[in-house]
C-alpha cells in the first residue's frame, strides 16, 4: 500500500457499485486495458464516451446488459445495445478492421432484437482477424450523447465474459448543468 493510499484511501475501491444506475458485464473474456492505450484517438481521448478495452481471449461478443440492439455495422465488427435507461453501449472488435469488409465476423443478432445480458451478439475468427488488423482490442463505450453520465468505474485485470466489469452512474436532475 502506497503512502498516499494510506492517507486518502483507494477511491476506486471505496465506490459502492450498488449505487450504480447500470452495471455492465464483460462482453468477452480477456485482460482489461486502459482506454488511453487504444490506438484510436476518438476512443483513447474519450470523445465519444467512457468505458473499457479488453484484450480478447475469447471470440464471442455477448451483450453487456438487457436491452435492444440499436446499431450493427454491416461488417459485423461493432454493435450497440440500448439499455432501458436509454444509454447506448457501443462494442467494437479490433482496430484496423475496416478493410476486412466483414471477413471473419458474424452478426448473431439484428437491429431491433431484444437481448439479455450474456446473449451472444457477434462472433469472430481470430485466425483471420488478428493477422490483418492493427489491434485486437475490443472496446465497450458508454456513449456520452445518449445519457447524462456522471461517472464510469471499471474493473481491472482479467475478466471473464459475463463478469461485472463496468458501472455507470447517471447525473441526477439536480446535478445536471
Amino acid at each position: 500500500m502506497s503512502f498516499l493510499t494510506k492517507i486518502f484511501g483507494n477511491k476506486a475501491e471505496d465506490l459502492s457499485h450498488d449505487e450504480a444506475d447500470l452495471a455492465l458485464a464483460a462482453p468477452l473474456s480477456g485482460s482489461v486495458v486502459p482506454l488511453e492505450d487504444v490506438p484510436d484517438p476518438v476512443i483513447s481521448e474519450k470523445i465519444a464516451g467512457d468505458g473499457i478495452a479488453i484484450d480478447p481471449e475469447s471470440n464471442t461478443v455477448c451483450s453487456p446488459c438487457d436491452g435492444t440492439v440499436c446499431r450493427l455495422l454491416s461488417s459485423g465488427t461493432a454493435v450497440a445495445v440500448r439499455a432501458a435507461c436509454g444509454l447506448e453501449i457501443y462494442i467494437r472488435v479490433g482496430f484496423g478492421t475496416a478493410g476486412l469488409t466483414g471477413q471473419g465476423f458474424e452478426a448473431l443478432k439484428a437491429v431491433g432484437d431484444s437481448v439479455k445480458a450474456g446473449d451472444p451478439l457477434l462472433s469472430f475468427d481470430p485466425s483471420v482477424n488478428l493477422r490483418q488488423q492493427q489491434s485486437a482490442l475490443t472496446t465497450m463505450i458508454a456513449i456520452r450523447s445518449t445519457a447524462a453520465i456522471e461517472r464510469v468505474t471499471s474493473a481491472s485485470g482479467k475478466v471473464s465474459s459475463g463478469d461485472p466489469c463496468m458501472w455507470i452512474y447517471l447525473k441526477r436532475p439536480e446535478n445536471q448543468a
